[in-house]
Order: C-alpha cells, then sequence, then structure tokens
C-alpha cells in the first residue's frame, strides 16, 4: 500500500493485541501508532460503509475463534492529531538587563521541569543549551520554593488548628461554667433563696425536670430568709448575668495566615556572538 497515509480515507488496524494497543496509548506521541498504520491498517475509501462493515464483521468471526487480537477504527481527527508532534510550549518571563544579557524567570514548577527535560531553551531566536550542571542548580532552586512554600503552608496550619483548639477549649469551659451555675440556682430555689428570672429561666431551659424537683422543694421550705440572704442572691444574680453576657458575646477566632511568597527560580544569560553563557541561577521575588 501507498507508504503515506491519506486524509480522505479510513483505515482499520488489525492484528493488534490490548497490550499493545495500551502501548501506543501511553506514548507521548501517535508516530509509532501512525507506523504501525502504515504497515497493517486495512485501507478502506471514504464513505464505502459496507466495505468496511463488511470486514469489520468478518475480523470479528475470526477473533472470536482466535480470542487474541484487538481491532481500532483510526478516524481521520486522529491522523490529524498523529501527524502533530509538536515541541511542549515552554513559558518563562525574559527581561532584558543589559546588552546582550537577559533574566529568564520560571514562575511555574512545570514550565522548570519541561526546560530541564528538553535541555534546551530559546531565546531571541537563538538555541541556549542547558547543560547537566545548570539542569542540576535550577532544579535545586525549584525545591528550595518548594521546601519555602510548604514550611509557610505548615505554620498556616497550625495557626488554624491552635484557633480550633481555642474554639473548643473555650466552648467547653462556657459549657462546664454554664452546669455549675444551674445547678447552684437549682440549690437555691430549693433552700428557698430568691434567684433571678435569668437563672431561673436558664435552669429551665438546661433541665426542665431538675426545674420542677427545684420549685417543689422550695414551697416545702421552711427556713426562715432575712436581709443579708436576698443581698447575697442578688450579687449572685448579677455574677450570673455577667457570665451570660461574656458567654454570648461573638468570639473571633479567625486567623490572619501568612502570605504565600511570590517566587521564582530564574537565571542570566548572556550573548557574545554566537556563544551563550548562563550564571547567576537562583531564587527571585516576584514584583
Amino acid at each position: 500500500m501507498n507508504t503515506e497515509l491519506r486524509e480522505d480515507a479510513m483505515y482499520i488496524l488489525q492484528n493488534i493485541t490490548k497490550a499493545e494497543l495500551n502501548a501506543y496509548a501511553a506514548n507521548s506521541t501517535a508516530k509509532a501508532l501512525n507506523e504501525r498504520i502504515k504497515k497493517d491498517g486495512v485501507y478502506i475509501e471514504k464513505g464505502d460503509g459496507d466495505a468496511a462493515a463488511i470486514f469489520t464483521k468478518t475480523q470479528g468471526t475470526l477473533s472470536k475463534n482466535i480470542n487474541s487480537n484487538d481491532y481500532v477504527s483510526i478516524s481521520n481527527e486522529a491522523m490529524e492529531l498523529s501527524k502533530s508532534e509538536k515541541e511542549p510550549n515552554i513559558e518563562f518571563s525574559l527581561t532584558k538587563i543589559g546588552e546582550n544579557r537577559f533574566r529568564i524567570g520560571f514562575a511555574n514548577s512545570a514550565m522548570l521541569h519541561r526546560a530541564v527535560k528538553q535541555g534546551f531553551l530559546e531565546i531571541e531566536g537563538k538555541q541556549v543549551e542547558l547543560t547537566d550542571d545548570i539542569k542540576s542548580e535550577l532544579l535545586s532552586s525549584e525545591r528550595e520554593i518548594t521546601r519555602r512554600r510548604e514550611i509557610i503552608g505548615m505554620k498556616n496550619m497550625m495557626m488554624q488548628m491552635a484557633a480550633q483548639n481555642r474554639q473548643t477549649s473555650d466552648a467547653m469551659a462556657a459549657e462546664n461554667a454554664k452546669m455549675s451555675r444551674v445547678m447552684k440556682t437549682a440549690s437555691r430555689i430549693m433552700h428557698g433563696r430568691k434567684v433571678s428570672p435569668a437563672d431561673e429561666k436558664e435552669l429551665m431551659e438546661f433541665n426542665h425536670e431538675l426545674y420542677e424537683m427545684a420549685k417543689i422543694a422550695a414551697t416545702l421550705e421552711k427556713a426562715r430568709k432575712n436581709k443579708k440572704d436576698d443581698e447575697e442572691d442578688e450579687k449572685i444574680s448579677r455574677e450570673n448575668d455577667a457570665a451570660r453576657d461574656y458567654e454570648n458575646t461573638p468570639k473571633d477566632y479567625s486567623v490572619e495566615p501568612i502570605e504565600m511568597p511570590k517566587l521564582e527560580t530564574d537565571m542570566e544569560v548572556s550573548f557574545d556572538g554566537d556563544t551563550t553563557s548562563v550564571s547567576e541561577i537562583g531564587i527571585s521575588d516576584i514584583e
């Protein structure tokens, strides 16, 4: 068959196993699959649906007997993709800092790793080779940026956890204080002491059965009350009011996170005729 694949036709690939198909799918380009189609693909004229149906049915019958091969149809769109074998798009910032001198910045870790994998950069129409030493320094700087961000991320997480712990601790303390307060209120009612409407309401909402028991006990209390008892009761009620006000006051447990630094790995590139040199690989703040 013709060594070039026609765009106005369909090809059915035969004699391909699942393992081979998975290997082709895992490939970053379609070049290998394209070559396989040229070798084993069955050519069918565009629009000849009958031929395609007959071939597929025949091969389907054979596959039941052999039970070892899979078949795949390659569309025109897939053919177009198979022809596209472009180099990865690598983005970086480029700043001129002098005559034939540039600063290159990689704000994106993925772009830096792509550049390292490619092994060179195109700058002002010239190719700048990334030697093994340069690659090592670039990756080292990128790891340092990651380390700094992880430290800040850990600090932010610890601050958030501390704030949550304070909130939980305050809630438990408030609940314990409320329980102690209502128990004392119940005891005072049982002994015929004076309690404020707010204390009585709090006890009733906290435990209605305990409130009813205290009221029944109060009717049986024959102890004599005096002015001193009233003064003490009023003092306790004021303290309880203040405690409730504090507990009901909204509290801010939010934390202001440390801002993540805007850093990039960069390097300087100099041109001297056809000679290029790379220097000062490091980390810079992004304005």
